[in-house]
């Protein structure tokens, strides 16, 4: 079977999740249809500011387009190798760049230029000013997440196991370092994030990873989670949400496993629990919020790990990751709904449909603005209203 292959998507894995949940009992049939939603007494809505259109996004080949903020623009791209810069505030297209090539992986933005890859693993960086293209580099695997990009280093994560530093100016390899894969694996890798001067990375075998941005070489290395079962589908165990680090803590989740919460310093674990997810976690008002695999919600304490709420009411509705905004938690949906829940209760407060298309890439917040941009490409910037 080899890894779960690539090129099958992430469709494939939950639906063969499905399937394993399901075996787990002869006697009951499993349900997999998504809830449908009730009627709820919204006390709080999200305002549209402005949206664009920017190109569909390739969900099938799980393109992970997720836009990037930088110097009062957001710069999006599509799977079709459109690269376009908004104004943060108007929706106003500053510059629009064609590429022209199949892009999987992107937007990472900084040090003066954005950065996004293809399915072959080509890196393009464009200036962040004008759209006009840099540099490009080959990298040895395709690329479908979001590099990270700071202290003059672009880092990416590439799905046969590899994290590569290329300059920023130039586009050269400074360094790379392997990582062991498992034998099945889902579709997907997590973005790098850089921070103090650090690269922290989920790998698809459970572990986060932290290395020194100028030469790769390791800080520090923890498993997340461990493998269980027999079977390897029971045994995949893959990060595949970007790390979350708040001051001197990091935050991750993995599928089959746990959400934890390590020193950034030096990796020691502060807390521990089981959990499944295919995103990264939201960190907020105290709390660490998670979707699961499910389609549950959950609170932990940001200091204890203990869980503060759990909302069931969303399931089998494949969420997107969680997003802290303006003091309350948002998911999106398959359908296009954004979710708005109370931070303290786990209870619904509000709800918006923005688009028909599944919301699945992460959610962007930027102080009183947030950015939701849904599979077949419209991008919305949003306002908490009412809270």
């Amino acid at each position: 079977m080899g890894f779960l292959n690539r090129a099958a998507g992430r469709t494939a894995a939950v639906a063969l999740a499905v399937a394993l949940a399901a075996c787990a009992s002869n006697e009951e049939k499993e349900d997999v249809d998504p809830v449908e939603l009730v009627d709820i007494n919204s006390t709080v809505s999200l305002q549209e500011v402005w949206s664009a259109d920017v190109g569909g996004i390739d969900e099938k080949r799980y393109a992970m387009l997720q836009p990037s903020l930088a110097g009062g623009r957001i710069v999006a791209a599509s799977s079709d190798g459109d690269v376009t810069a908004f104004d943060r505030n108007t929706g106003q297209a500053l510059w629009e760049t064609d590429l022209d090539v199949d892009l999987s992986g992107g937007v990472g933005v900084g040090d003066g230029i954005a950065v996004v890859s293809d399915y072959r693993g080509l890196v393009i960086a464009v200036d962040l000013d004008s759209g006009s293209q840099l540099w490009k580099y080959q990298v040895s695997g395709e690329v479908v997440s979001a590099p990270a990009v700071g202290s003059g280093v672009v880092v990416l994560q590439t799905v046969d196991g590899k994290l590569v530093g290329l300059d920023a100016a130039s586009g050269e390899q400074l360094w790379s370092h392997n990582t062991n894969l498992p034998v099945l694996t889902l579709r997907g890798t997590a973005a790098p994030v850089i921070s103090g001067g650090m690269v922290i990375a989920g790998l698809d075998n459970g572990k986060l990873l932290a290395l020194d941005a100028r030469d790769g070489v390791q800080r520090w290395e923890q498993r997340v989670a461990i493998p269980q079962g027999t079977a390897e589908l029971e045994r995949v165990v893959d990060i595949d949400g970007s790390p979350v680090v708040r001051g001197d803590l990091v935050f991750a989740a993995s599928y089959q496993g746990r959400v934890v919460a390590l020193s950034k310093d030096n990796g020691r674990g502060l807390w521990a629990r089981d959990a499944s997810t295919h995103h990264e976690v939201a960190v907020g008002g105290g709390h660490v919020y998670l979707s699961d695999a499910s389609g549950g919600v959950y609170a932990y304490n940001v200091g204890s790990g203990q869980i503060v709420w759990n909302n069931n009411e969303l399931l089998r509705r494949e969420l997107s990751g969680p997003a802290f905004f303006q003091d309350v938690v948002v998911v999106g949906d398959l359908e296009g709904y954004l979710h708005v829940l109370d931070p303290n209760t786990g209870q619904f407060i509000g709800r918006e449909q923005v688009d028909g298309d599944a919301i699945r890439i992460p959610m962007l917040v930027d102080d009183d603005l947030m950015f939701v941009l849904s599979d077949d490409g419209k991008l919305s910037a949003l306002r908490l209203a009412g809270y």
